[in-house]
């Protein structure tokens, strides 16, 4: 049995559960045998080992020590009496405060010795620590608590330590030896790793931090080879297929670089040349185009739908807003029209005579590019003849909603666009069945961002700087976290602060653009921005992607520490996009936490997004960066993307050159990684576009 089947095995089943702990085990979302088992600790105490209270001191970390009760004392705090204990090891002196643990007084005997563990440090002049473990010592007995390394868990409340302890054992105990290793023997003694039942036993109860370590290599291996495995034999099933398009003619592509305003970078240039070769291919295109915020990744992508539509095939353009895709259809219509190319708009947004006119037209044929929303994957929707399928801002999107776009077309080309830079070790993982392109150049005559970090006591400065960027013509942007008031977070908001504003600027027009506007509200106020019209748009985060003012010099960020690092290297993006100095302010209320100060931090530090990508995968992790649970493969819970980039290289090699030497995994050492693994990755990811 693989461990992955052990989730047909319901809680509900096991005669060792009380009601109550099935209950408990319910609201931390753990439902069957499988969810136990990797139920994994997300922190471990070393108790193997006694020390003292003086080296814990000196370190700064927690110790396990022998210590004699020697009395029992009181503190006051706000308004009542809390224990406060004297214990003493070998040579010092410290105090256990139990705040509400007035059994203490008992469970804590003057005279008597006990193991405990715990952190101290000097506070108040003395030596104590607050958050303390304890059992008391016999010497003729062995401790239950003491002498090994205890895993902590994330435990909803009434469920104990010992009690969930006991649970993973009793399963240990009925499931462990049923337990199959889904990595073949010669796999385990290439890399001298332990079996798949010792590494799950170890990672719960391990006996010391070798075998901790060894418990998480394995792990982490196989979560990693497991990824490698599916991403490569995806990107092999992709090119099984052979597709019917051919690229001839590119006389319509040169006119169109000839007609930009501006010189492509060479970046740019290598990039497009790489599209153009990947379409010209008997197989289907599976591209990633990575670039930085204003990078021109959106050119690059244009060149590939222009060429597809001077040979006679369709494009579709699935970007994420409505409003995206009406700037993206605004500012290339003019170079389609001169070109001769017939291009449509398509949002949720359209009146039903609209659509049906533009389904019939698309059906026949006479649209040879489609820009749209999710509207792309209606039903109503056919294409005569699509070869190509780009994505905007790819990770916007659930991998469904990918799929039902590819399967209308046979074995397309598919180009994914990113505006969030992705680290190296993410790119490999959900993006690993895509070559890559990166555009590692910006345009040239680009000024560095000015960023700042602003908290409402110096207000006053940045409305100064605001006024006078608007008296030299430019505009600006005020973005907020919100978009009416809400009781349970204090932020201003874009509604009411437009008001304000409005009072503040009052010889400037202030416009509001936010995600509950219709789409003709939205694209009036932006073709007004786009005019300098309105000289101060005030908005939320609608306009993170892709909005792009080239007069627009000022960012203004409200409650900035209400959105990711990413998310503000996004919105700082839509400023710097022409010739003039531009400024990004981020502003904070005050009271700020340790995660807001280096999301701070980093911005004002870096301007690179691949950099910024990086801090951010520190922070928050690969889930919240990229919606990993929408790339339709498993979240990682032993590895770690920054600290094992190592070990994910050594794991993707050895999923290519299995794949290499047994492409359907049909010789018997490899079953156990058909049945293992394979079998459990959803269909529709290992055979989609």
């Amino acid at each position: 049995m693989y461990i992955n089947e052990l989730s047909q095995n319901s809680i509900f089943k096991l005669p060792y559960l009380t009601k109550r702990q099935i209950f408990l085990l319910q609201k931390m979302n753990i439902m069957s045998v499988y969810d136990i088992i990797n139920y994994f600790p997300f922190r471990y105490e070393d108790r193997s080992s006694l020390s003292s209270i003086q080296e814990s001191i000196i370190n700064g970390k927690p110790v396990s020590i022998i210590a004699t009760v020697i009395a029992h004392e009181y503190i006051y705090f706000n308004q009542k009496r809390h224990p406060k204990i004297l214990i003493q090891d070998e040579n010092i002196r410290a105090y256990l405060v139990g705040f509400n643990r007035e059994y203490l007084r008992n469970s804590l005997k003057v005279g008597h010795k006990y193991y405990i563990y715990a952190q101290f440090s000097y506070k108040y002049n003395e030596i104590q620590t607050a958050n303390f473990d304890f059992e008391e010592y016999n010497p003729q007995e062995k401790p239950k608590h003491f002498g090994f390394i205890l895993p902590i868990y994330r435990l909803t409340e009434k469920m104990y330590i010992k009690e969930f302890r006991g649970i993973i054992k009793k399963t240990f105990e009925n499931y462990l030896e049923k337990i199959d290793d889904e990595l073949p023997q010669y796999v385990l003694k290439a890399h001298n790793l332990i079996s798949k039942r010792e590494a799950l036993f170890k990672i719960h109860f391990p006996e010391d931090v070798t075998s901790l370590n060894k418990a998480k290599l394995r792990l982490a291996y196989e979560e990693f080879f497991s990824i490698q495995l599916a991403v490569s034999l995806k990107k092999m099933n992709i090119h099984r297929y052979n597709k019917k398009f051919t690229y001839e003619k590119r006389d319509k592509l040169n006119s169109f670089l000839s007609l930009l305003p501006y010189s492509i970078t060479e970046a740019q240039k290598r990039v497009i040349r790489e599209i153009i070769e990947d379409m010209n291919q008997p197989k289907p295109m599976h591209r990633l185009i990575q670039g930085d915020v204003g990078s021109g990744k959106t050119t690059v992508a244009v060149a590939g739908m222009i060429c597809a539509a001077e040979n006679g095939y369709q494009t579709a353009l699935m970007v994420p807003t409505e409003v995206l895709a009406i700037q993206h259809y605004e500012n290339l219509k003019p170079y389609f029209e001169k070109l001769g190319i017939s291009s449509v708009i398509l949002t949720g947004s359209l009146t039903n005579a609209e659509k049906e006119n533009l389904y019939n037209d698309t059906k026949e044929g006479h649209i040879s590019i489609v820009i749209g929303t999710h509207a792309l994957i209606q039903e109503g929707l056919y294409f005569r003849n699509l070869s190509l399928i780009v994505f905007d801002e790819q990770h916007r999107f659930g991998v469904d909603q990918r799929i039902s776009l590819s399967k209308k077309a046979e074995n397309p080309d598919i180009l994914v666009m990113t505006a969030t830079p992705i680290p190296r070790t993410l790119t490999l993982t959900v993006y690993g069945d895509l070559d890559l392109s990166v555009i590692d150049e910006m345009p040239a005559g680009r000024k560095k961002i000015v960023t700042q970090w602003i908290t409402k006591k110096k207000y006053s400065g940045l409305m100064e700087l605001v006024e006078e960027e608007l008296q030299k013509g430019r505009q600006a942007y005020f973005i907020y976290p919100l978009i009416e008031e809400s009781e349970k977070i204090d932020t201003e908001n874009a509604i009411k602060m437009h008001k304000v504003l409005q009072k503040h600027f009052s010889q400037y027009r202030v416009g509001l653009l936010h995600g509950r506007m219709s789409a003709l509200e939205k694209q009036t106020v932006m073709d007004s921005f786009r005019k300098n019209e309105i000289q101060i748009l005030v908005s939320t985060s609608v306009i993170e992607v892709g909005i792009d003012v080239k007069n627009a010099t000022v960012m203004v960020i409200e409650g900035a520490e209400r959105f990711g690092l990413s998310q503000l290297h996004q919105l700082r993006g839509r400023v710097g996009r022409g010739e003039y100095q531009s400024y990004c302010l981020l502003v904070t209320s005050g009271s700020e936490s340790e995660d807001t100060e280096a999301r701070m931090n980093a911005m004002i530090s870096f301007n690179d997004g691949f950099k910024i990508a990086e801090e951010d995968l520190k922070l928050r992790g690969p889930g919240e960066i990229l919606g990993v649970k929408q790339s339709g493969l498993p979240e990682l819970k032993i590895a770690d993307y920054i600290r094992n980039e190592k070990l994910l290289s050594i794991a993707r090699q050895d999923a290519q050159n299995i794949l290499k030497s047994d492409p359907d995994l049909s010789k018997e050492i490899n079953q156990s990684l058909k049945k293992g693994i394979i079998d459990f990755i959803p269909s529709d990811y290992l055979y989609s576009g």
